[in-house]
């Protein structure tokens, strides 16, 4: 089996001779540590080999860090980082399997496979998200009829508790529900984001909860959920609570707009663009209800949203 290269083989005299400056070779925040570089024979591209989060040894274009530019707090910014993100995976990923095969195993072969697909999905959902937005900004985008909130509820935390260990996934008992006039994959959609995001920023794991209520009136909504939106009356919410980092008050308003993320070490340093709040937030305006967000007591959030009830929905 041949053995990976290591940082310590190479000596200052291959250095000198590989032309990569001693500063480039210390930027591990690239990528990780340096273990091996050369110019390719063909270019002045500077190739740099780094090692990843998980060991793995990965090729670098050095000459992409000239080209970055300053990150700005708008939309195009944040959407030129979400694309290139997982595009430089790939590049970098398929760049190590074409310049190191002979020096990697076949296990590293396979990772570096499952880092390229995994970079790729996160780069359809991208898109995907786009075309969702694009879509639903349009009026008569949806395709509804009269279905069970709780059916659909249950189907989804079944396939999101098979994506954790660390977490519980709980329903609460709930009375018998109306149904509600909706687009069945939309609102799958709308949970599926509210679960995943309980996911993620509950780091430590824990109970996750969801709660259907019926609310008939406006004395029914105020004393279950105290302040909200306006929205219509009857009505299904649907809340997801989790024991997560929770959401600064100042920024609780703006976590559903377009691209907009929290400003928190944790949230910044989990792969997202800002959308899956501001989809979410179209989805149930689109089928006439309301979407809110409140810090809880004991820590952590809940997330609520309202589907009117299939009578008070036009056709």
């Amino acid at each position: 089996m041949k053995k990976e290269p290591s940082a310590r083989q190479i000596d200052n005299a291959d250095r000198k001779k590989s032309g990569v400056d001693e500063t480039l070779m210390k930027k591990e925040r690239i990528t990780g540590e340096l273990i091996v570089n050369k110019i390719d024979d063909t270019s002045t591209t500077e190739l740099v080999v780094f090692k990843d989060k998980d060991g793995l040894p990965v090729t670098y274009d050095a000459g992409l860090e000239s080209q970055r530019k300053p990150t700005t707090p708008d939309d195009l910014s944040v959407l030129w980082h979400e694309i290139l993100s997982p595009l430089t995976v790939i590049k970098g990923y398929t760049g190590t399997l074409l310049e190191l095969s002979h020096a990697i195993t076949e296990e590293q072969k396979k990772q570096y496979l499952r880092g390229i697909e995994s970079a790729s999905n996160r780069m359809i959902r991208l898109l995907e998200n786009l075309r969702d937005i694009t879509r639903l900004e349009e009026p008569d985008a949806l395709i509804v009829h009269p279905v069970s909130v709780h059916d659909i509820v249950r189907q989804m935390v079944s396939e999101m508790q098979s994506q954790t260990k660390k977490h519980i996934i709980k329903i609460a008992p709930t009375e018998r529900l109306p149904l509600v006039k909706v687009e069945p994959e939309k609102i799958e959609q709308v949970i599926t984001n509210l679960l995943g995001n309980a996911i993620k920023y509950s780091t430590q794991g824990g109970d996750i909860s969801v709660e259907i209520r019926l609310i008939r009136n406006e004395s029914d909504l105020r004393k279950m959920f105290g302040n909200t939106p306006l929205m219509k009356l009857p009505c299904v919410v649907v809340s997801v609570r989790d024991n997560g980092i929770g959401l600064p008050e100042k920024e609780r308003e703006r976590i559903f707009e377009r691209f907009y993320r929290v400003n928190n070490q944790i949230i910044k340093s989990t792969p997202g663009a800002g959308l899956g709040l501001y989809i979410s937030k179209i989805i149930v305006e689109a089928h006439g209800g309301r979407i809110w967000a409140k810090n809880r007591l004991q820590g952590g959030s809940v997330f609520s949203f309202s589907l009117p009830l299939a009578r008070n929905i036009g056709n």
